[in-house]
């Protein structure tokens, strides 16, 4: 009878062991998830805090065009689309003008399709496929060389270019870019630098 009770007891404490075993094992769990989750929740604090939400260059470009930003929040984007259409613009008008310095000076080159734009928040890189990077050199180095009254298929060329950059971020593409970057008025002798141009909309910064 003796022995029935101590191996009663044993099997008892056994039991109670294995009991303790598991909710440590439970409570190591559960703080190690509350410490993964709290971590997630910091960072992506962190990263809606940060200018672009820490985005650049072609991871910038994915985003904006639909092939990233997994995991952020949908708020943030939109507020990061409003501040995007401001790099492209300012991006489209520095390749159009650099052509054009080009042309003026004789020279011409392979732009590249990545470039640093400035804006009141901050700075950050830019990308855009390379062949609408070419097309707008090109269209400033043919502005450069050609009467203004001849402008009309390197407008057209231009628009396409900027049709297509617009639509694939997603922005609004009903105004022909050509419209501010070639205005029919600007003085033909002037460089765009210095010549009076009507800016898109996005160039207004008024979040930044």
């Amino acid at each position: 009878m003796e022995a029935f009770v101590n191996a009663l007891m044993a099997i008892g404490l056994l039991l109670i062991l294995m009991l303790i075993i598991y909710l440590i094992d439970r409570v190591n769990a559960i703080e190690k998830e509350t410490r993964k989750v709290m971590t997630s929740i910091q960072d992506k604090s962190a990263l809606a805090a940060s200018p672009f939400l820490g985005l650049s260059s072609k991871k910038l470009w994915d985003t904006m065009t639909g092939r990233g930003g997994e995991g952020l929040d949908a708020v943030a984007l939109e507020e990061l689309r409003g501040q995007y259409q401001l790099i492209l613009s300012k991006h489209m008008e520095a390749l159009y003008q650099e052509g054009f310095r080009d042309g003026q000076r004789g020279m011409s080159g392979e732009p590249p399709n990545t470039r640093q734009i400035q804006t009141s928040k901050g700075s950050v890189e830019s990308w855009i496929p390379a062949a609408q990077a070419k097309v707008l050199y090109q269209c400033g180095l043919d502005a450069s060389q050609t009467p203004e009254q001849e402008w009309a298929p390197i407008r057209a060329s231009m628009d396409e270019a900027g049709r297509f950059l617009l639509s694939k971020t997603r922005l609004d593409a009903d105004s022909p870019l050509s419209d501010w970057l070639m205005p029919a008025t600007a003085p033909m002798s002037m460089d765009p630098l210095d010549s009076p141009r009507v800016l898109p909309k996005p160039a207004v910064d008024p979040k930044f």
